[in-house]
């Protein structure tokens, strides 16, 4: 080797280091981007849910507050979350019909309907 050749080997071996240096800085620096983002949709979602949880308390507190001051608030509840009723009443159920369920088999290709209406 001729000597400014190996005068330039420390350079280039210095100048390789930094390069790898900021590829894997580059790389730290992107994941911990990537997992902030994450991080900050869970806290959104969390701040949603907890929002949620506290309307849903409030509620709560609000029918705990009526049904124990009030006797229609009781009726109400025991009714609306019980299916009690009064004496005499009457329950009366309504049937829905449910739709059948599709046939297979006739959507492949090739098949033949069993009966053709005109």
């Amino acid at each position: 080797m001729a000597k400014s050749q190996i005068k330039r080997l420390p350079l280039i071996l210095v100048a390789l280091a930094i390069i790898a240096a900021l590829g894997l800085l580059s790389s730290i620096v992107t994941q911990g981007f990537a997992d902030l983002a994450a991080a900050k949709a869970e806290k959104r979602r969390m701040e949603e849910e907890r929002v949620r949880l506290q309307r849903h308390i409030e509620s709560l507190s609000a029918t705990i507050e009526a049904v124990s001051s009030d006797p229609e608030a009781v009726e109400s509840v025991a009714r609306r979350d019980l299916g009690w009723i009064g004496p005499g009443e009457e329950v009366i159920v309504l049937a829905t019909p449910t739709p059948p369920p599709p046939l297979e088999g006739l959507t492949e290709e090739g098949s033949e309907p069993i009966l053709r209406l005109p």
